[in-house]
């Protein structure tokens, strides 16, 4: 089975999916870049703004697509990715993204090209459904938004998976559930 996961670099909770998601061994996942600074920008096409043209998330996503087409390490790229926005110091320049995807096997940073492959993405995530990130769309057709307060150990990645997935193809009816925390109250889901 495969899963395409809609995310965004600068969102923390693609971040943690991406950890609970690389320790298990299947489903196969595939990335597919979907911007929430265009979902935001819902008025304008962003990718084709030169307003926005240097703007590092979407050159993050650019730079992923094309790691992916010049058939580079784009798992590599993406860990390379998620670590240095989330969990080291400092902002990231387009120098410092155009490296990581150098590293991974990029030939040539094409602007136009991979700005076009994040757009087309992102259309595709929409015809879905997709509103935010991390979405996940099964090979049934099923598509969950998931938001992890914490990411699972490995022994509860692989079970988390399951509960997951099975609520989704078995309770297709279930539009949405979320867990409520009572004001004041310690949050158990850890």
């Amino acid at each position: 089975m495969t899963v395409d996961v809609f995310f965004d670099y600068t969102c923390g909770f693609s971040n943690r999916a991406r950890h609970w998601l690389d320790a298990l061994t299947d489903p196969q996942i595939r990335w597919r870049p979907f911007s929430l600074l265009q979902q935001n920008h819902r008025d304008e096409a962003v990718f084709e703004q030169a307003g926005y043209a240097d703007n590092v998330s979407l050159i993050a996503l650019a730079v992923h697509e094309q790691v992916r087409a010049d058939g580079g390490d784009v798992d590599g790229y993406r860990r390379r990715m998620f670590t240095a926005w989330h969990e080291e110091p400092g902002r990231l320049t387009t120098d410092d993204i155009v490296g990581f995807g150098r590293d991974a096997g990029l030939r040539r940073f094409d602007r136009e090209a991979g700005f076009a492959a994040v757009a087309a993405e992102h259309a595709a995530g929409e015809k879905l459904g997709v509103f935010g990130t991390p979405t996940l769309s099964l090979a049934d057709g099923q598509a969950i938004f998931v938001k992890l307060d914490a990411v699972p150990g490995t022994e509860r990645a692989r079970r988390l998976w399951e509960a997951v997935h099975d609520l989704s193809v078995a309770g297709p009816e279930l539009r949405e559930w979320q867990r409520v925390t009572a004001s004041g109250a310690p949050n158990r889901s850890r």
